[in-house]
């Protein structure tokens, strides 16, 4: 009989503890949907969201979102991604709860309309791996609180018209013992923004650090020495124009061990490519990759009769097909 309790305990236990889990993860679930439901009402008409919607039964004690459109969960049922480029967003950021989505491990709303400031709250993102806000309106300057983000390995804010500098707190301070600043960064990218000023010496404390691309904006001064002790350093883009840097003659001699380094005097193709890639191996290739580049550039003139014809650019490029076999 005593034994025959034992057995009722445990299996009592178990099951308090299995309801407890359950009810936790769902009321984390109505947190999170609620957050986002508060965004979206924000937002205005969006149509790319008609799925963020609360169940019609509203005695329903779950309102999960990870049927929503752009919305990944994991087995818990926490929101872990927002997956919403280039859909057209438009509004800010500012009544997107971060602190309901704290399991968020990947944001990205690149090429939107979304204007605004980037809220200082989204430092309480502190599992957020992936953040590309990249191709928007955002203005105002770059959060000190980004430096919580401490595992995040991508981080891109091209293409808005933030301003201000690249503040040195963001990034460890060297220290053996650092646990703050971006830690984990990988990539990093400030393209044609209005950031400026010098690229503080600190950003060399990101020993992960594979790419940096900060090309059209408003840096001078010298590269930062600590670069050059960057191992995992491969892909440096800065802009260079006269007077933007010292010694623009030996701009990527200045950091040795770098696979591509680039500038925009000596880059042609610059613009049209995404820096995280690597320029083909064979020469051919990249002699065909300019052509085509220079193609499409020349079908985006602004004097529409100076454009090619669409018949012309499909002779083109099966001539150029043609003559890289």
């Amino acid at each position: 009989m005593a034994r025959g309790s034992c057995v009722s305990l445990q299996l009592l236990i178990e099951w308090i503890v299995l309801f407890l889990f359950f009810s936790e993860a769902s009321l984390a679930s109505n947190t999170e949907a609620e957050a986002l439901l508060k965004w979206k009402d924000s937002l205005g008409n969006q149509s790319i969201l008609q799925s963020w919607v609360a169940p019609e039964n509203s005695s329903s004690r779950t309102l999960s979102p990870c049927l929503w459109r752009g919305i990944t969960c994991d087995n818990a049922g926490n929101v872990t991604q927002i997956n919403l480029p280039n859909v057209g967003l438009t509004g800010t950021l500012q009544n997107l709860n971060f602190s309901s989505l704290t399991n968020l491990l990947r944001l990205d709303l690149r090429e939107n309309q979304l204007t605004g400031t980037i809220p200082s709250s989204i430092g309480v993102l502190y599992k957020l791996q992936y953040l590309d806000l990249a191709t928007n309106l955002l203005y105002g300057t770059l959060p000190l609180s980004l430096a919580d983000l401490t595992r995040a390995y991508e981080l891109d804010f091209s293409r808005n018209n933030i301003t201000g500098i690249i503040d040195p707190r963001l990034f460890p301070d060297g220290s053996a013992a650092s646990k703050t600043g971006l830690v984990s960064l990988k990539n990093f990218l400030l393209q044609k923004t209005r950031i400026g000023g010098r690229i503080p010496e600190e950003i060399g404390n990101c020993k992960f650090l594979s790419l940096l691309a900060l090309d059209e904006s408003r840096f001078y001064g010298p590269i930062p020495s600590s670069l050059g002790n960057l191992s995992e350093l491969t892909v440096l883009r800065l802009s260079a124009d006269p007077g933007s840097y010292s010694n623009n003659k030996d701009l990527c001699g200045e950091v040795q061990g770098l696979r591509r380094c680039t500038t925009r005097a000596n880059e042609k193709d610059g613009d049209a490519t995404d820096p995280r890639l690597s320029p083909p191996a064979e020469r051919k290739a990249v002699d065909l990759l300019s052509r085509v580049i220079t193609l499409a550039r020349s079908c985006t003139r602004v004097d529409p009769r100076s454009r090619p014809t669409m018949r012309t650019v499909s002779q083109l490029l099966e001539m150029k097909a043609a003559g890289s076999e």
